[in-house]
């Protein structure tokens, strides 16, 4: 077999399952009322939304009327579905299974009836003892007894059929009816609605009949539906007159938990509260609008269920009409024909005004809903619009204020630049200008976002604690450069030395600061080439051993150690080496007095000058002679050679000195010992 015959018969099959399917699934006329039903339930739903994103006090009252007339719609609705599921049920009866209810109906009839035979031959047999006597009283006893039982038996079998049959019925009646009880279970206020209204109407018509005891069967008597069969009295209440109150909450009623007043609340205009605003009113201006297509295609919906029923109508007014027009007769046999055929139209327009009726008075709130919708809309519109254009100003302002704060700190620059030559000062100035600036666009977006000064402290309190939990830091550096840029702090181009790096400064910012790196292991200070960064909050740090020069200050000290022979004349020893130390240093002596002087202005203490000193000690190896002198930083190197030279000279001169040992030591610069760290003059 080829694959395309194969394919074919597969299509063909395929084809022929369909029409199948689709023959066994005839059309249920109850899926339409149910579709409509889910319709209208997403339709209540969605008018509900909008009083849940109320935003005013004005909404609370829209959203009241939303509410109380799609309470009566759906109620109204709920009515006409009920009316119709009787009527389909009477119109299509395969649909409730009627054999089972007859074949029941005729066991309970059939039980009933032998109910009653069994209940009349016991009172026969009763009858019959009353007149008897002696052994026939015995017999007769016997069969009463005998007959009870029987009575008894049937009894028992008549109320079991009855239940069954109850059951049934009630299994029958619960298909498309049932589906419409529990779709509205899904709106608990159509129930109590429908319950309300029917209370009412209760009470309406035990007030007419008792005021009117001749109509009173008339007026209660609800419509029969064709064939016969009553319709229940709830779907009685589709088709209530229009005296009876209106079905649902009355406009004025108590608002539902879903539309609350919104209480009033103080005008913001804040950008964040502004903001807040109009998201809130995009989203309620785009329920509305889902609730306005909703309500339009519930109306064409439901135009299209109350279409052939008002052609039904019209028709029937139209036999009505044409009977009435219809000249009179003295014949009995029509009279008689005419006055059934009016019957028969009257009961298919009552039939007809049950279903139609509620659907006309839902149609008719449908319009009040919509127009209520758009008023709401045009408002929600107009806000929406006031609220945004509020929003664009004050953004627009608080982009206006940066860049004027912006502009002013430009020509402050500008201005600090231009009149402030000194660099310390020019940099205190820049920094202050960066204070001023960021503190200035901190507070102008602060009180730009903010919505109220209490929240704005609540928010700052917490913010701050955030702040100075997270950056702690930070703001210890912060701290610090205050006491750098302080009177006795470090200015560019101070040498200061942290840690075991030395190094002059070169730039001090508010969080840190920059060194260039110095080489001292060779006795003078060279750059390595590499910047060295600290955090500020290093002066605050116990270990960190910061030193500085003092202020107005350029020099340092530098150590020689020589041993001469035990032998040698330490007076002459003394008075040569020192000689020839003060030789060199009285040649950069008036750049150290010129320092010791700054000192003394600076500080109210008594400050030594720095002069060379020589001092002796006694050793094993002979006699020790320490000599220290003070050198300026920028001179150092050519000072320690010219002292070198001077001392090699001077021993040279004279072969009274002698030295033991390796001779002349190397020159050191005075450094702190471990156990004790240096002053701020130390290098």
């Amino acid at each position: 077999m080829s694959i395309r015959r194969i394919a074919l018969y597969a299509l063909l099959f395929t084809a022929s399952l369909c029409v199948c399917l689709a023959q066994a699934q005839p059309d249920d006329p109850g899926n339409a009322l149910i579709e409509f039903l889910n319709q209208s339930i997403d339709w209540y739903r969605r008018v509900q939304l909008p009083g849940q994103l109320s935003t005013s006090p004005s909404d609370s009252i829209y959203a009241n009327y939303d509410h109380s007339y799609s309470v009566q719609v759906i109620s109204l609705i709920f009515d006409s579905a009920r009316a119709q599921a009787q009527q389909i049920r009477l119109d299509h009866p395969q649909n409730s299974t009627p054999s089972t209810e007859n074949r029941l109906s005729q066991l309970v009839a059939s039980a009933q009836d032998k109910v009653k035979q069994a209940a009349a031959d016991l009172a026969a047999l009763q009858a019959q003892s009353a007149n008897s006597n002696g052994k026939k009283t015995k017999v007769t006893d016997d069969q009463i007894a005998e007959q009870k039982s029987e009575l008894d038996l049937a009894q028992a079998r008549f109320e079991a059929l009855q239940n069954m049959s109850a059951f049934a019925t009630v299994g029958a009646e619960a298909g498309l009816m049932g589906k419409i009880n529990d779709l509205e279970r899904n709106i608990p206020e159509a129930r109590i609605a429908r319950n309300v209204e029917h209370g009412i109407h209760q009470i309406h018509s035990e007030t007419n009949r008792t005021q009117n005891p001749a109509n009173a069967n008339p007026t209660d008597a609800s419509p029969s539906a064709p064939g016969g069969s009553t319709a229940p009295s709830e779907n009685a209440t589709g088709g209530a007159s229009s005296n009876a109150p209106p079905t649902g909450i009355s406009l004025f009623s108590p608002l539902p938990a879903n539309a609350s007043p919104v209480p009033a609340k103080q005008p913001s205009n804040s950008i964040v509260s502004l903001a807040s605003d109009v998201i809130s009113l995009s989203n309620k201006l785009r329920a509305q609008r889902d609730a306005l297509a909703a309500t339009a295609q519930l109306r064409e919906a439901l135009n299209r269920v109350r279409a052939p029923l008002s052609r039904q109508v019209r028709a029937v007014n139209q036999r009505g009409d044409d009977l009435s027009a219809q000249p009179q007769s003295n014949d009995p046999a029509v009279l008689a024909d005419r006055r059934k055929q009016i019957d028969e139209l009257t009961a298919d327009f009552k039939r007809l005004s049950v279903i139609l009726l509620p659907l006309a008075k839902a149609n008719l709130m449908l319009d009040s809903v919509s127009n209520n919708l758009a008023g709401w809309q045009g408002e929600t519109e107009r806000d929406c619009s006031a609220k945004a254009r509020s929003l664009l100003f004050r953004v627009g302002f608080l982009l206006l204020a940066i860049i004027l704060v912006g502009i002013a700190a430009n020509f402050w620059r500008r201005a600090i630049f231009r009149y402030i030559r000194e660099p310390r000062r020019r940099n205190q100035f820049l920094l202050i200008r960066r204070i001023v600036v960021t503190v200035v666009i901190v507070l102008i977006l602060v009180f730009a976002l903010s919505t109220e000064l209490g929240s704005l402290a609540t928010f700052a309190g917490l913010l701050t604690a955030g702040i100075a939990f997270a950056l702690q830091n930070v703001i210890l550096s912060v701290a610090a450069y205050f006491f750098l840029i302080g009177r006795y702090g470090i200015r560019v181009g101070d040498r200061i030395q942290i840690g075991e790096v030395t190094g002059d400064v070169v730039n001090i910012g508010l969080v840190r600061m920059q060194l260039v790196e110095l080489d001292t292991s060779g006795g003078e200070a060279r750059p390595t080439g590499r910047i060295v960064v600290f955090s500020n909050s290093v002066v605050f740090q116990p270990s960190s051993n910061f030193f500085k020069q003092l202020p107005g200050s350029n020099f340092a000290w530098r150590r020689i150690s020589l041993t001469l022979a035990a032998d040698v004349d330490y007076t002459l020893a003394q008075q040569c080496i020192s000689a020839a130390v003060a030789g060199v240093y009285d040649t950069y002596k008036p750049e150290l007095d010129q320092q010791h002087l700054v000192l003394e202005r600076s500080f109210a203490i008594h400050i030594g000058k720095a002069e060379p000193q020589t001092r002796l000690r006694l050793q094993e190896t002979g006699l020790e002679i320490m000599v220290l002198y003070p050198i300026v930083l920028s001179q150092a190197a050519q000072i320690d050679d010219r002292m070198t030279h001077a001392l090699l000279d001077t021993i040279a001169s004279e072969p009274r000195l002698r030295l033991v040992g390796g001779g002349l030591t190397n020159i050191k610069p005075v450094d702190a010992t471990p156990s004790r760290p240096v002053s701020a003059t130390g290098k």
